[in-house]
């Protein structure tokens, strides 16, 4: 597998769609093996952006699932916007399905230099960083960048 470009791995649990990622604990460099392309969701179960881009997560999440792989991770806990109880109860007020888990510790952020809440990393299928937004994203735009990780490169 070709991981280069990526930050680093990381392990994580996985909250909702271990069937889709293959496990309940998992690392990054598993996600990225399915050769899919990969939108990674850094956000927080109180984090007022998160909340508010999340539908359109979802929405576009819908419409590619079977070619693109969506992942968000809560760092609630390592942000101080959160815990993982006001995370499901964020998914669970949202209906959001795709899949979520969430890092041990915060060495996932630290390797992204995660310091906006949302921050959205985009990887292509071959597991390389393709664009980074820092800060909520809008639905047209992420739909944009989605588009263009699902081309054939």
């Amino acid at each position: 597998m070709n991981s280069s470009g990526s930050g680093s791995n990381f392990d994580f649990e996985v909250y909702q769609g271990s069937d889709i990622l293959g496990g309940e604990n998992l690392s990054l460099d598993d996600v990225l093996a399915l050769n899919k392309p990969l939108v990674l969701n850094f956000w927080a179960g109180d984090c007022p952006p998160c909340r508010a881009e999340m539908p359109a997560f979802q929405r576009i999440y819908e419409d590619v699932k079977n070619e693109v792989v969506f992942l968000g991770l809560d760092v609630g806990v390592f942000t101080g916007l959160g815990t993982k109880a006001s995370a499901l109860r964020l998914l669970d007020d949202l209906r959001i399905t795709y899949p979520i888990g969430a890092p041990p510790n915060r060495s996932a952020v630290v390797s992204y230099a995660v310091r906006s809440m949302p921050t959205t990393v985009f990887f292509d299928a071959t597991g390389k960083i393709v664009d980074r937004v820092d800060g909520a994203i809008s639905e047209f735009r992420m739909a944009t960048i989605v588009d263009e990780i699902r081309e054939p490169s």
